[in-house]
């Protein structure tokens, strides 16, 4: 018997195939890019390099001038200004030369170019064993994050609600690392950090569906499971937007106003929060009801019949 409500239900599990495709295509993309960029996609916090902050006293200065006045005298550079407007630059180089001599070699570059003062005003160096530690560390820190969600949803849900989160999970992190690094970025300790943001603000949208899932399981003698999950969707469907659009604007504010480092984090937090709200709804219900399609195949009464034992099992 099919879920009844006065509410117009959308029937967002007949798209799922559709948005296995779209996935499907995005992951392969990023894998595509991952493989094929090497080292480059990975910032100096990753490889070791050296990171200037540098004050250009020069209206003519901005972040494109200066990193082709570093272009011609050989010296391969991310720039960015801290602001729009901004004299003051940041500009990560991966070299493992000394401090001194890259210092000296950009204060050469840029005094040839601009007539203004140019003041080095912070200069740091990350080795390539301490990038190397922080790679491992930072696998480690999302493999974490997602063992605990799932885990936690395991012993508060049931196994297929956190299979289903999981994957989405890794859904997201995945397909926005890939479009972050379409969008010409690198990897940093940045991106780790908006990583693991997103992880936590997404499995949250996911946790409120799988909770009205469960309510709907527990209240229904009868029920058509790719019904009721609709239903559950689209009775959290205007949480989901609300919450999702002011967030979004919240970053896009950093985006846009930010610069440097933090318009990076915002650029991935913009990405992954339009990425969350779609897997969590098209992509973590799906998988949750594969998972029992396949766990329940030949038992009694299919996914529905063992999806509702073990809901009311978790209730005892």
């Amino acid at each position: 018997m099919a879920v009844q409500s006065n509410t117009k239900t959308f029937d967002f599990l007949g798209k799922r195939y559709w948005a296995y495709l779209l996935s499907g295509l995005l992951i392969a993309f990023t894998i595509y890019e991952w493989t094929t960029s090497g080292d480059a996609k990975f910032g100096i916090d990753y490889l070791g390099g050296h990171e200037l902050i540098v004050k250009v006293q020069d209206q003519k200065a901005n972040s494109e001038a200066v990193r082709n006045q570093l272009s011609k005298d050989k010296i391969d550079a991310i720039v960015q200004a801290f602001e729009a407007g901004s004299d003051e630059f940041s500009i990560r180089i991966t070299s493992q030369e000394k401090s001194g001599v890259v210092r000296e070699k950009v204060l050469q570059s840029l005094e040839k170019a601009f007539a203004g003062e140019v003041e080095i005003l912070k200069a740091d160096f990350v080795g390539p064993t301490i990038g190397e530690e922080l790679k491992k560390d930072a696998v480690i820190a999302l493999l974490v994050s997602l063992l605990g969600m799932l885990a936690y949803i395991t012993w508060r849900f049931e196994m297929a609600f956190a299979v289903g989160a999981v994957i989405a999970l890794f859904h997201d992190v995945i397909v926005t690392m890939g479009i972050y690094l379409l969008c010409g970025n690198t990897i940093s300790v940045a991106t780790l950090a908006a990583a693991l943001t997103i992880v936590g603000y997404s499995v949250n949208d996911t946790i409120i569906i799988f909770d009205r899932v469960r309510e709907e399981i527990l209240s229904r003698k009868d029920f058509d499971l790719d019904d009721l999950i609709n239903y559950s969707i689209t009775q959290t469907l205007s949480r989901t937007i609300i919450t999702s659009v002011l967030t979004l604007l919240s970053a896009l504010a950093l985006l846009v106003y930010g610069g440097g480092a933090i318009a990076d984090l915002s650029l991935f937090l913009c990405v992954g929060i339009v990425t969350g709200t779609y897997s969590t709804i098209f992509i973590a219900s799906p998988v949750a009801i594969a998972w029992e399609n396949f766990r329940h195949s030949t038992k009694s009464g299919g996914a529905k019949e063992g999806l509702k034992r073990e809901v009311q099992a978790q209730q005892r």
